[in-house]
Formats: C-alpha cells, sequence, structure tokens
C-alpha cells in the first residue's frame, strides 16, 4: 500500500558525520544511498579504521556541522564543524566534495593543506568500506593551525581519523520480507532512510511520563527498565534521540502504523521509497543530545 503525506513531512538530516548532532531542515535532496550529504563522513580510529559512535563517546552528538555549499569553490564549498566552547576545540572545515590527490598510504596526522587518501578498510558494523582521509582546506587558518584529525582526536580522546565516503558501493543487507534487495548506502547503520511516525513518538514520550509517575512497580504497566522516575517525571524527551531522516505527522496516524506500510511517498511526484526493514536504535535513544550524557 502507498501512502502519500507530502503536506505532513519534515526532515532530519540527522547527521553529515555519523553521530554527530543532527540538522533540522524543511527541505532535502535525496538519492537511492540516502538524504544528501547524510552520514558521507565518518570518523574512525586511526589504526584499526573502525568507526568511533555516539556509543562508543557519548559527546560525539555535541560536534555541531554546518555544510556551506559554494558551487564557484574548486571543491563545491565546506564542512564546518564547531565543538563545545569549554571543549578548548577550535572549528575546523574539511572540503565538501574533494578530489582524491595523494596516494594510498596515510599517516595519523597528513600536514598538506589538502590531502586526501584512500582508506580501503573502514569498517562500519564489520562491512568493509573505502573512504577518504580528509584534511584541513587551510591549516593556518584564523581557526587554528591543527588539522581536522589532530582537533578530532583532542576532543574525543583518541587517534582519530575523518573519513569521506569513497566511490566505491556500499551494499546493504537483505531483509527477510525482502530477500532479494539491492540497495547502496553511505556509512549508515543500516539503511540509507529512517523514517519515523510522529504518532508513535508522541506514544513513547506519553508511556515514559506514566511510568515516571506511576507510584509503585505495580503501577509501572509499561515496564521501563532502570527508569529514574525523579528524572522522567519533568524531563522531556525529543524526537532527535531518535536519529529520524523524515518524521511523517498528521490527523489520522496511528501509533506505529509504519510498522505495516509498504512504500512512501515524499512530495508530489517525487517519487517513492520502499520501506524494508524496522530500526533497532540499542543504545542511542538513552543519551541526551543536549548535553551528550547517558540517562536512565
Amino acid at each position: 500500500m502507498n501512502f502519500v503525506f507530502w503536506d505532513n513531512v519534515y526532515v532530519l538530516t540527522s547527521a553529515l558525520p555519523k553521530s554527530c548532532k543532527g540538522t533540522s531542515v524543511k527541505e532535502a535532496r535525496y538519492t537511492p544511498e540516502g538524504l544528501e550529504y547524510d552520514r558521507w563522513l565518518v570518523i574512525v580510529d586511526a589504526k584499526t579504521h573502525i568507526a568511533i559512535t555516539a556509543r562508543d563517546i557519548n559527546k560525539m552528538l555535541l560536534t555541531d556541522p554546518t555544510i556551506h555549499v559554494d558551487e564557484s569553490d574548486t571543491y563545491g564549498g565546506k564542512i564546518e564543524i564547531s565543538f563545545p566552547t569549554d571543549s578548548g576545540c577550535e572549528p575546523l572545515n574539511i572540503p565538501l566534495r574533494p578530489t582524491q590527490d595523494c596516494g594510498s598510504s596515510i599517516s595519523p596526522f597528513p600536514v598538506t593543506d589538502l590531502q586526501i587518501c584512500t582508506v580501503n578498510n573502514v569498517i562500519v558494523w564489520e562491512s568493509n568500506n573505502e573512504g577518504y582521509v580528509v584534511e584541513s582546506l587551510d591549516p593556518d587558518a584564523a581557526y587554528g593551525p591543527d588539522t581536522p584529525s589532530k582537533t578530532l582526536s583532542k576532543f574525543l580522546g583518541r587517534t582519530a581519523l575523518p573519513v569521506l565516503k569513497g566511490s566505491k558501493l556500499r551494499w546493504v543487507l537483505p531483509t527477510i520480507n525482502f530477500p532479494k534487495l539491492r540497495a547502496s548506502a553511505m556509512f549508515h547503520d543500516g539503511y540509507p532512510i529512517l523514517v519515523a511516525n510522529d504518532s508513535s513518538f508522541e506514544d513513547i514520550a506519553k508511556r515514559v511520563r506514566m511510568a515516571a509517575n506511576a507510584e509503585g512497580d505495580g503501577e509501572d504497566t509499561f515496564k521501563i527498565h532502570g527508569l529514574n522516575k525523579e528524572v522522567w517525571k519533568e524531563k522531556e524527551i525529543f524526537i532527535e534521540r531518535f536519529r529520524p531522516n523524515i518524521v511523517i505527522s498528521g490527523e489520522g496516524l496511528i501509533s506505529y502504523d509504519e510498522e505495516r506500510w509498504g512504500d512512501i511517498e515524499v512530495g508530489q511526484n517525487q517519487g517513492e521509497m520502499l520501506l524494508v526493514s524496522l530500526c533497532y536504535h540499542y543504545q542511542m535513544p538513552n543519551i541526551d543530545v543536549e548535553t551528550g550524557e547517558p540517562d536512565s
């Protein structure tokens, strides 16, 4: 069944760098690999090339990326990533659409003005991917002499590299309902776009508040394990914790009805999106997106 909600959709480009702060936008371009620039960049361990995410270092959610598009620029513009004021880290700038102009060997901290080196074993959830280590547009600019690798390593407390997705396709896994699925993604955990139903989120928020206000365990019918009742009696839960790309709202929506949707059309005559799998977030919704601290 096809559901059309083009008047009641808002888009969240969840994270340009994977696991960083999301950006709310009114509209966004999308391709079969996801929203434009979403999770195009991943931060990896400099030695193992395994992706570092907010599951590992919660405060990654406080890094704030901004895209500056400039089609007259050699690299199409830049990505600026800023950090909390108390971190001691200056903002960094890297090219938006770099070109490959160096060899395949890399060091943890390249020092040239623009060094883009191939990494053939970027690991995201055990999948092996291709990417490019991208360094500063100008290491001597006013925002500081440190390379992005050094700045990110300082903030995270471990040696890290910023890696942009390469041209090689990263195939997603087929599902039970779609065993012959043939689709690719950027550095997403699972699939290119995550769709959420605002009615479902409202129900979750309601359940958390009711569980927090239950007088005894016997009245907590929702059995939310480890819930800090004193905190959640007043604290609000925001949908950004769930990292959606597209949130659908409107009259007539039923909570969790999206679990039964087949495909959706976003925007009149803009094409359809096939919904292939539920999303399993595990720890991510437990991290406060405003503080970067885990809740209970």
